[in-house]
């Protein structure tokens, strides 16, 4: 059984149990590559090899080239100077190098060997009459094959589509996510070898613990997706209700069926994916008291006992709603005037009412919002990681996983007795090809428990 990650607006995937080259031993072989743990935490590295593969794989061998690779995969603009911007040849050696790891590690038993020769970029299959042992791996010699000299056993469906460019540079890290988090499950022993690691952190001891589970509540990112399409925001009460997804009035020019479609899927972002990874990545979090949940498929009564962690905006987690009525930066999308705000409700004299987002300007400016809340009831913490976009979430994130800046702030802000106030920070960073750079913070609010 295959996977095929459909890429649809806002950099959302969807996972669908559809054939993607058949049942080619090259693709299988790509396959487990990159789901192997030489490559799971690299997913830049597996969008380039399954990039690479796919086109020579569909005989397109002539259409890998660094500048094309360079455009589908980094983001780079058209007709940009490879010979200044070296990140495909860096990418490439990185990959080569991993490659080498691999088949000298836990692929040494690989009968078909995968190499990318310098001096280009198009993958070399070599076939092995039979297994390569790790004793074996530094004498063996054996004769490389084209990717046309193997044995194709491709469906005729084909494989190329419009969006196949852009999704492998992005659905990879769904693989890489989803795998990482099920091989963390499965060895939760190692994780718990330092226990008292999460136990000293000021923050993730407050959200973490033994003796009460943790919610981590995904983003849904088909929401933000209908919300695009709609240039309506979706409330909490009808997100509860359901109503919205059998009501959707779309855009001039397409139809209600296609936003009933969009609305009917249930995807999430890839930013969110990475956050969750490394949550279960802390030393010692008790990975047996994590849970995670979709945003649609949360319930009041979920955030009235336990900490919890909600991941996203109100736009795409319309959970965070509930606790906006009490925090000062606030973000509000203007889908009419294609506009995305931070409103600063109290400004401080030398600060902004609001923060607008730039994005389409050459810069990408983009916010990001942590707030840690008290749960409905008052007996836990909630955690509020959100964004002006995926990179702005991203910028928060990034801040919270950095002790080295987290702390000093944590440091700061504590209260006489050495406990952490409710608090907001407000960040803003630049959206560099996705990602968010190095932010910086604007300001910052606590409230005392």
């Amino acid at each position: 059984m295959y996977l095929r990650l459909r890429l649809m607006p806002e950099h959302t995937l969807q996972v669908d149990p559809e054939p993607v080259v058949g049942s080619d031993p090259r693709w299988e072989l790509v396959e487990r590559i990159v789901a192997s743990p030489s490559f799971i935490r690299s997913p830049r590295l597996c969008s380039l090899l399954m990039h690479l593969c796919e086109l020579a794989l569909a005989g397109r061998s002539d259409d890998i080239n660094e500048q094309s690779i360079g455009e589908a995969l980094f983001e780079r603009a058209r007709n940009y100077d490879p010979s200044i911007d070296g990140i495909v040849r860096s990418h490439a050696s990185r990959l080569r190098q991993r490659l080498e790891q691999y088949f000298s590690e836990e692929g040494a038993h690989e009968t078909i060997r995968l190499t990318i020769p310098k001096g280009g970029y198009t993958p070399l299959f070599e076939a092995h009459s039979r297994p390569l042992l790790r004793s074996e791996s530094a004498v063996s010699s054996p004769q490389p094959t084209s990717v046309e000299d193997l044995p194709d056993t491709r469906t005729s469906a084909p494989v190329a589509n419009t969006y196949r460019h852009l999704f492998w540079a992005t659905s990879i890290a769904l693989i890489a996510a989803c795998s990482f988090i099920g091989f963390l499950l499965v060895h939760a022993h190692s994780a718990q070898s330092s226990p008292g690691s999460v136990a000293k952190h000021p923050l993730w001891s407050m959200l973490f613990g033994t003796d009460h589970s943790t919610l981590i509540v995904a983003s849904d990112t088909g929401l933000t997706s209908l919300e695009a399409f709609t240039g309506k925001n979706v409330s909490l009460a009808e997100y509860l209700s359901g109503d919205y997804r059998t009501h959707a009035t779309p855009l001039t020019g397409t139809t209600p069926e296609i936003a009933e479609k969009i609305a009917s899927r249930r995807y999430t972002s890839i930013v969110d994916l990475d956050i969750v990874t490394k949550l279960y990545q802390i030393p010692g979090v008790p990975i047996n008291r994590m849970q995670l949940r979709y945003a649609r498929d949360l319930r009041p009564n979920d955030l009235k006992d336990e900490p919890v962690i909600l991941l996203g905006s109100a736009e795409g987690t319309p959970w965070v709603e509930l606790f906006e009525d009490k925090m000062n930066f606030v973000f509000v999308h203007d889908h009419q005037n294609h506009r995305f705000v931070v409103l600063n409700r109290l400004p401080h004299s030398n600060e902004q009412a609001r923060y607008e987002a730039d994005l389409n300007g050459p810069v990408h400016r983009v916010y990001g919002v942590i707030a840690l809340r008290p749960n409905m009831k008052g007996s836990g913490d909630v955690l509020v990681l959100e964004g002006t976009s995926m990179a702005g979430t991203e910028s928060a994130a990034d801040f919270v996983f950095d002790d080295s800046r987290l702390l000093p702030f944590l440091a700061t802000i504590k209260q006489n007795n050495g406990s952490l106030p409710y608090f907001e920070l407000l960040l803003q960073s630049n959206n560099m090809n996705g990602s968010a750079s190095g932010s910086e913070i604007l300001s910052y609010r606590t409230t005392a428990r």
